[in-house]
């Protein structure tokens, strides 16, 4: 997109024609705009999963049932949750909680678990991009 901008503002400086230039540098607001729409919603929105009463809404906004779940990785701080069928754990399943809610998430995991019936391993895991 930043090349087409680039290729588009050279050629509309250089056009004589005024109605064509002004709609030129529209689209290039426009596309700007939204470049920086899509760094800023990269970089400053923090990624969560939602553990509900019997189901996982993940970081991409999947929800899983508690049937689909085998069972729950921790690994020191490193929370993964892992599907029957899979091997690995799913990366928009895999998450860590900030420095200071640590005890309070891990123990709402743990009370999640146990409404569910879902086992809670304590071991190494592999993600799956």
């Amino acid at each position: 997109m930043l090349v087409m901008e680039a290729i588009l503002l050279r050629d509309g400086i250089y056009d004589e024609n005024g109605i064509l230039k002004y709609l030129l540098l529209v689209i290039l607001t426009y596309i700007l705009g939204y470049i920086i729409f899509l760094i800023w919603r990269l970089f400053f929105t923090k990624p969560t999963i939602t553990l509900e009463s019997d189901h996982v809404i993940s970081t991409r906004h999947q929800r899983y049932d508690a049937s689909q779940i085998e069972c729950i990785y921790m690994n020191y701080r490193r929370i993964g949750i892992k599907l029957y069928g899979k091997r690995l754990v799913p990366i928009d399943l895999c998450f860590y909680f900030q420095r200071g809610q640590e005890s309070a998430g891990v123990e709402a995991v743990h009370e999640w678990a146990a409404r569910n019936d879902i086992e809670i391993k304590h071991r190494f895991f592999q993600t799956l991009a």
